[in-house]
């Protein structure tokens, strides 16, 4: 029996999307993630030393190398480009939302699994992109975790997939921001957030 099941009768499992719950359910791909991002800023580095150019000239490419090789990394995982950063829909953005902290195009990774959806953006400031799309807006549209325990049975629909976000930064070569967040709505343009944790103690090696 799956230790998510529970009942002989209705075979009903429980999910809840508290910070503990989400970080041990998502434990090994958060780490995966975090291995495959911090390969992917060695590589611009590597890549930005090799032909003598500054990162900063160039943020889009800087953030799409990294994302290039976090890809191929995270491909067991099933990632993908996430299309809420794609480049002539951010560049539209920029236009219409000012200084905004939107996320810069090409930076973004999509992973699905049973239980989430994760989106992996790059956020200097530890932001959200602002409510500022419909699909943004549908992304952050959700019940906070303490309205949720949601009885899940095999011979019914599906619930849906709780909806994160993973923001990193790097600084000098090295990820100097992992952070997991779950919204929960928006107001305007304004993000409502359920709760944000520092993955980067979090995933520390698991006690004895």
């Amino acid at each position: 029996m799956r230790p998510w099941i529970v009942g002989p009768d209705r075979h009903t499992r429980a999910v809840d999307h508290f910070p503990g719950t989400v970080t041990r359910r998502l434990r090994p791909l958060l780490i995966a993630v975090h291995e495959a991002l911090s390969a992917g800023v060695a590589v611009s580095a590597a890549i930005h030393a090799r032909h003598g150019w500054n990162p900063t000239a160039d943020r889009h490419l800087d953030h799409q190398l990294v994302r290039r090789e976090a890809m191929e990394r995270l491909r067991p995982w099933g990632a993908g480009p996430d299309e809420l950063s794609d480049p002539l829909q951010a560049r539209l953005l920029d236009l219409d939302t000012g200084t905004d902290n939107l996320g810069l195009p090409m930076s973004g990774l999509i992973l699905r699994t049973p239980t989430d959806v994760v989106r992996v953006w790059r956020s200097d400031d530890g932001e959200l992109p602002a409510a500022a799309t419909d699909g943004l807006r549908a992304f952050y549209r959700q019940d906070p975790s303490r309205q949720l325990r949601l009885p899940l049975d095999p011979e019914g629909p599906r619930a849906a997939a709780g909806h994160l976000a993973l923001l990193w930064a790097d600084s000098g070569g090295v990820l100097t921001r992992f952070d997991l967040v779950r919204p929960c709505g928006h107001v305007g343009r304004r993000v409502q957030v359920d709760w944000h944790v520092d993955l980067r103690e979090r995933l520390g090696p698991p006690a004895a």
